[in-house]
Protein backbone atom coordinates (compact mmCIF):
# COMPACT_ATOMS: atom_id res chain seq x y z
CA UNK A 1 0.00 0.00 0.00
CA UNK A 2 1.27 3.34 -1.25
CA UNK A 3 1.61 6.12 1.15
CA UNK A 4 -0.95 8.18 -0.24
CA UNK A 5 -3.32 5.05 -0.02
CA UNK A 6 -2.88 5.28 3.56
CA UNK A 7 -2.86 8.28 4.56
CA UNK A 8 -6.27 8.09 2.75
CA UNK A 9 -7.78 5.08 4.59
CA UNK A 10 -7.12 7.21 7.20
CA UNK A 11 -9.32 9.78 6.15
CA UNK A 12 -11.79 7.65 4.81
CA UNK A 13 -15.22 8.34 6.26
CA UNK A 14 -13.75 11.42 8.10
CA UNK A 15 -14.89 14.15 5.14
CA UNK A 16 -18.73 14.49 5.44
CA UNK A 17 -20.59 16.42 3.00
CA UNK A 18 -22.53 19.46 3.69
CA UNK A 19 -26.29 18.64 4.30
CA UNK A 20 -29.31 20.72 2.36
CA UNK A 21 -29.96 22.97 5.11
CA UNK A 22 -26.39 24.01 5.96
CA UNK A 23 -25.84 24.61 2.67
CA UNK A 24 -28.70 26.68 2.51
CA UNK A 25 -27.80 28.60 5.07
CA UNK A 26 -24.40 29.24 3.47
CA UNK A 27 -26.06 30.43 0.66
CA UNK A 28 -27.98 32.79 2.70
CA UNK A 29 -24.36 34.57 4.30
CA UNK A 30 -23.14 34.74 1.34
CA UNK A 31 -26.32 36.76 -0.35
CA UNK A 32 -26.41 38.71 2.80
CA UNK A 33 -22.46 39.34 2.54
CA UNK A 34 -23.02 40.75 -0.78
CA UNK A 35 -26.00 43.08 -0.19
CA UNK A 36 -23.75 44.40 3.04
CA UNK A 37 -25.94 43.49 5.74
CA UNK A 38 -24.78 43.83 8.83
CA UNK A 39 -26.22 40.86 10.05
CA UNK A 40 -24.08 38.35 7.63
CA UNK A 41 -21.35 39.96 8.70
CA UNK A 42 -22.15 39.55 12.38
CA UNK A 43 -22.84 35.96 11.44
CA UNK A 44 -19.57 35.28 9.30
CA UNK A 45 -17.71 36.78 11.93
CA UNK A 46 -19.53 34.62 14.79
CA UNK A 47 -19.42 31.36 12.97
CA UNK A 48 -16.17 31.56 10.73
CA UNK A 49 -13.52 33.74 12.56
CA UNK A 50 -13.07 31.33 15.62
CA UNK A 51 -11.92 28.77 12.70
CA UNK A 52 -9.93 31.23 10.78
CA UNK A 53 -8.26 32.06 13.89
CA UNK A 54 -7.00 28.86 15.01
CA UNK A 55 -5.34 28.05 11.70
CA UNK A 56 -3.78 31.61 11.59
CA UNK A 57 -2.36 31.35 15.61
CA UNK A 58 -1.22 28.19 14.54
CA UNK A 59 0.81 29.01 11.67
CA UNK A 60 1.98 32.02 13.39
CA UNK A 61 2.13 31.37 17.26
CA UNK A 62 0.86 34.84 18.08
CA UNK A 63 -2.49 35.83 19.01
CA UNK A 64 -2.05 39.76 18.06
CA UNK A 65 -0.67 38.57 14.44
CA UNK A 66 -3.15 36.15 14.11
CA UNK A 67 -6.08 38.28 15.26
CA UNK A 68 -5.08 40.72 12.54
CA UNK A 69 -5.22 38.64 10.10
CA UNK A 70 -8.38 36.83 10.67
CA UNK A 71 -9.56 40.42 10.10
CA UNK A 72 -8.05 40.53 7.02
CA UNK A 73 -9.11 37.23 6.14
CA UNK A 74 -12.58 38.13 6.51
CA UNK A 75 -12.21 41.44 4.99
CA UNK A 76 -10.54 40.01 2.05
CA UNK A 77 -13.06 37.34 1.40
CA UNK A 78 -16.14 39.80 1.58
CA UNK A 79 -14.31 42.03 -0.98
CA UNK A 80 -13.70 38.83 -3.24
CA UNK A 81 -17.36 37.15 -2.87
CA UNK A 82 -17.66 37.17 -6.40
CA UNK A 83 -14.48 35.05 -6.89
CA UNK A 84 -16.15 32.03 -4.45
CA UNK A 85 -16.97 28.60 -6.29
CA UNK A 86 -19.42 26.24 -4.39
CA UNK A 87 -18.97 23.88 -6.56
CA UNK A 88 -14.87 24.05 -5.77
CA UNK A 89 -15.22 23.79 -1.85
CA UNK A 90 -17.20 24.74 0.90
CA UNK A 91 -17.33 28.42 2.50
CA UNK A 92 -14.88 27.37 5.45
CA UNK A 93 -11.96 26.04 2.60
CA UNK A 94 -12.06 28.85 0.78
CA UNK A 95 -12.11 31.28 4.18
CA UNK A 96 -9.10 28.79 5.35
CA UNK A 97 -7.10 29.08 1.67
CA UNK A 98 -6.96 32.88 2.20
CA UNK A 99 -6.23 32.94 5.72
CA UNK A 100 -3.44 30.43 4.54
CA UNK A 101 -1.57 32.72 1.73
CA UNK A 102 -2.08 35.84 3.92
CA UNK A 103 -0.48 33.93 7.10
CA UNK A 104 2.35 32.48 4.90
CA UNK A 105 2.57 35.73 2.97
CA UNK A 106 3.25 37.22 6.46
CA UNK A 107 5.62 34.33 7.72
CA UNK A 108 8.15 35.00 5.17
CA UNK A 109 8.76 38.15 6.13
CA UNK A 110 9.88 36.89 9.34
CA UNK A 111 12.88 34.72 9.28
CA UNK A 112 12.81 31.12 10.50
CA UNK A 113 14.46 29.95 13.66
CA UNK A 114 17.58 27.73 12.28
CA UNK A 115 18.83 24.47 13.66
CA UNK A 116 21.27 22.48 11.88
CA UNK A 117 20.63 19.31 10.75
CA UNK A 118 23.89 18.35 9.80
CA UNK A 119 25.82 18.89 12.90
CA UNK A 120 28.04 15.95 14.02
CA UNK A 121 26.12 13.59 16.46
CA UNK A 122 26.77 13.34 20.25
CA UNK A 123 25.46 9.97 21.61
CA UNK A 124 23.31 10.47 24.52
CA UNK A 125 23.59 8.20 27.61
CA UNK A 126 22.49 5.01 27.75
CA UNK A 127 19.52 4.48 29.89
CA UNK A 128 15.61 4.95 30.11
CA UNK A 129 13.99 7.60 27.00
CA UNK A 130 12.44 10.62 27.12
CA UNK A 131 9.17 10.64 29.11
CA UNK A 132 5.64 11.67 27.66
CA UNK A 133 5.97 15.59 28.88
CA UNK A 134 9.55 15.63 27.31
CA UNK A 135 8.39 14.06 24.22
CA UNK A 136 5.60 16.36 23.62
CA UNK A 137 7.74 19.14 24.53
CA UNK A 138 10.24 18.49 21.93
CA UNK A 139 7.77 17.77 19.26
CA UNK A 140 6.52 21.37 20.34
CA UNK A 141 10.07 22.35 20.11
CA UNK A 142 10.61 20.70 16.38
CA UNK A 143 7.68 22.64 15.51
CA UNK A 144 9.05 25.56 15.80
CA UNK A 145 11.63 24.65 13.24
CA UNK A 146 9.63 23.91 10.63
CA UNK A 147 8.70 26.68 7.98
CA UNK A 148 5.18 27.94 7.72
CA UNK A 149 4.21 25.89 5.01
CA UNK A 150 4.91 22.75 6.77
CA UNK A 151 4.10 23.78 9.84
CA UNK A 152 0.63 24.66 8.43
CA UNK A 153 0.73 20.59 6.13
CA UNK A 154 0.84 19.38 10.14
CA UNK A 155 -1.58 21.38 11.72
CA UNK A 156 -4.34 20.63 8.63
CA UNK A 157 -3.81 17.16 8.54
CA UNK A 158 -3.31 15.99 12.32
CA UNK A 159 -5.20 19.09 14.15
CA UNK A 160 -7.92 19.84 12.30
CA UNK A 161 -8.08 16.48 11.07
CA UNK A 162 -8.89 17.61 7.49
CA UNK A 163 -8.77 14.93 4.71
CA UNK A 164 -5.88 15.68 1.67
CA UNK A 165 -8.72 17.04 -0.48
CA UNK A 166 -9.50 19.92 1.83
CA UNK A 167 -5.98 20.35 2.27
CA UNK A 168 -4.49 20.35 -1.55
CA UNK A 169 -7.64 23.16 -1.95
CA UNK A 170 -6.17 25.16 0.70
CA UNK A 171 -2.83 24.65 -0.36
CA UNK A 172 -3.52 24.71 -4.16
CA UNK A 173 -1.21 21.33 -3.95
CA UNK A 174 -2.33 17.85 -5.70
CA UNK A 175 -3.47 15.62 -2.80
CA UNK A 176 -0.18 13.19 -3.45
CA UNK A 177 1.87 15.99 -3.53
CA UNK A 178 0.55 17.05 0.22
CA UNK A 179 0.87 13.22 1.19
CA UNK A 180 4.31 12.89 -0.18
CA UNK A 181 5.16 16.16 1.89
CA UNK A 182 3.63 14.72 5.21
CA UNK A 183 5.94 12.13 4.86
CA UNK A 184 8.83 14.13 4.05
CA UNK A 185 8.15 16.69 7.43
CA UNK A 186 7.10 13.74 9.65
CA UNK A 187 10.58 12.46 8.77
CA UNK A 188 12.44 15.72 9.28
CA UNK A 189 10.62 15.87 12.59
CA UNK A 190 12.24 13.01 13.68
CA UNK A 191 15.55 14.29 12.65
CA UNK A 192 15.25 17.64 14.60
CA UNK A 193 13.91 15.84 17.78
CA UNK A 194 17.03 13.54 17.74
CA UNK A 195 19.37 16.25 17.37
CA UNK A 196 16.81 18.57 20.27
CA UNK A 197 17.48 15.71 22.37
CA UNK A 198 21.36 15.34 22.04
CA UNK A 199 21.24 19.35 22.91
Amino acid sequence: MSSIDNIQSQRKGKATAPDERSLLKQEALINGLQRGEAAAQEQLLQQYAPRVFKLIVRMTRNSQDAEELTQDTLLRAINQLHRYDPTQASFASWLHRIAYRLTLNHLRRRPAPALSLDAPSIPRPVGGGPSADELTSLLSEALNHLPPDELTLINLFYYDDLPLSEIAFITESPPGTIATRLHRIRKKLYHIIQKLKQQ
